[in-house]
């Protein structure tokens, strides 16, 4: 199942504002097409850090999960969860026009049924190319039930967070402490059972210094070893000058590694077997 010319522009004019598609061509794993302009993710405007990677990662994160959802016939009522996400950035000849493409990959299948996913998406405008790679778990209602259960969140939809505003305190030297509020764990204004990989994401970028200037980070990286729970507080810990580290109930739960533009590209490792969407 192909998603078609049509899902897109309804895709992008729900999400993006309106535009048009200058070029559009598909085959049986990649997706490409071409706009005047770039893209601008809605979800992008909630977020800390004024990094320019954030909005390259939401567009990446919604056209993977409803493409891809399209593509493979992957029912409403499934759950994809990030694994891991790399984003770099690199220099191309000039391009005038904002060209996409988007390509998938079946990681694990389980009695015919997708288990894991991978997706593709690279950007192209002026003279800077971005290929960023998602790996998402794709997990049944009754898995995602019993992992909610396990915590005892089954109400999750149901249950506001008791904190308005979120906050970030001093433990040590490199070591604060966060305090997840309501809108850490929104995803498009609905209620999720965790704080979204971009959340995390973004906070590493806030707590890194950058929130008074747009920056271009030429690599980003991340990896989601387990659910990072909204009603608890955690620890972010920096290990050094481009590595944060979230730790929840003394477990490593998240890490995010980033790079600014003009320092050395670290390559990306094999990234690791968890969760969060």
């Amino acid at each position: 199942m192909t998603p078609g010319k049509e899902m897109i522009l309804e895709i992008l004019n729900a999400h993006c504002g309106s535009t048009s598609l200058l070029k559009y061509s598909e085959s049986d794993d990649e997706i490409r097409f071409q706009l005047p302009t770039p893209l601008r993710d809605r979800q992008a405007a909630g977020f800390r850090s004024r990094a320019t990677v954030l909005n390259e990662l939401a567009i990446s994160h919604r056209l993977s999960l409803l493409l891809g959802r399209a593509k493979y016939g992957v029912p409403e009522d499934f759950a994809f969860a990030i694994k891991s996400v790399e984003s770099v950035v690199h220099g191309i000849n000039v391009v005038d026009e904002y060209d996409l493409s988007l390509r998938f990959e079946v990681i694990t299948k389980r009695r015919d049924t997708i288990t894991a996913l991978r997706s593709t998406l690279v950007t192209k405008h002026g003279v800077e190319a971005r290929r960023t790679v998602t790996s998402f778990n794709v997990l049944s209602p009754s898995l995602a039930n019993f992992v909610r259960r396990s915590r005892k969140f089954l109400d999750f939809s149901d249950v506001k967070i008791g904190r308005d505003k979120s906050s970030l305190t001093t433990v040590a030297d490199n070591h604060f402490r966060y305090c997840p509020s309501e809108d850490d764990r929104l995803s498009d204004g609905k209620r999720v059972d965790h704080v979204p990989a971009l959340t995390l994401i973004d906070i590493a970028l806030w707590v890194n210094g950058i929130t008074d200037e747009e920056t271009v980070y030429s690599h980003v990286s991340a990896e989601f070893l387990n659910y990072t729970d909204p009603r608890l507080e955690f620890d972010i810990v920096q290990k050094d000058h481009s590595a944060i580290e979230f730790v929840q109930n003394d477990q490593l739960v998240a890490i995010v590694d980033m790079s600014k533009q003009g320092e050395a590209i670290v390559a990306g490792s094999a990234l690791g077997s968890a969760a969060n969407v």
